[in-house]
């Protein structure tokens, strides 16, 4: 059971593919950044998953720090599944140092015009020096379907 389960760990990390997350400073005065990453979605159709390529770019502008929690509105940003862009208008989130955790939720507005939720929740490890990386699970949820997005980051801090 253990052997299955390393396995099937081995066959997802191998399957999400590697893309470095970059937060790029836009601009000194206001510290806006951008977040980005890529990955797949997988969506349920008819009992079967169907899988999809998926990117996301956000930018992000730290609000507070209160301890080891260091929160954050999302202004802006694009999420794209298998070429269908979806805006994300607002949101907020926080990174939880103590735990290596990152969480978000935004809302926003698919092609249609129709409102979309996206809600993001990620792990982060320091690989050593100035590299980290994250494994980042997503959904993505419209009027007419759900989309679970899977995603793996780096970022050079």
């Amino acid at each position: 059971m253990i052997a299955s389960i390393v396995s099937t760990a081995i066959i997802l990390v191998m399957a999400v593919p590697f893309v470095s997350a970059q937060v790029i400073p836009v601009d000194p005065l206001t510290n806006v950044k951008t977040l980005k990453a890529q990955g797949i979605a997988t969506q349920k159709i008819d009992e079967q998953t169907v899988k999809s390529p998926a990117n996301f770019t956000l930018t992000l502008q730290p609000t507070s720090t209160n301890g080891t929690v260091k929160k954050f509105d999302v202004t802006g940003g694009t999420v794209v599944i298998n070429g269908v862009s979806y805006t994300i208008e607002s949101g907020n989130g926080g990174v939880l140092a103590r735990r290596h955790l990152i969480l978000l939720q935004a809302q926003g507005k698919g092609p249609d015009g129709k409102t979309v939720t996206f809600e993001l929740a990620g792990r982060y490890f320091w690989m050593g020096g100035h590299l980290w990386v994250a494994r980042i699970g997503a959904r993505l949820q419209t009027d007419n379907a759900n989309y679970t997005l899977l995603l793996r980051a780096a970022i050079r801090l």
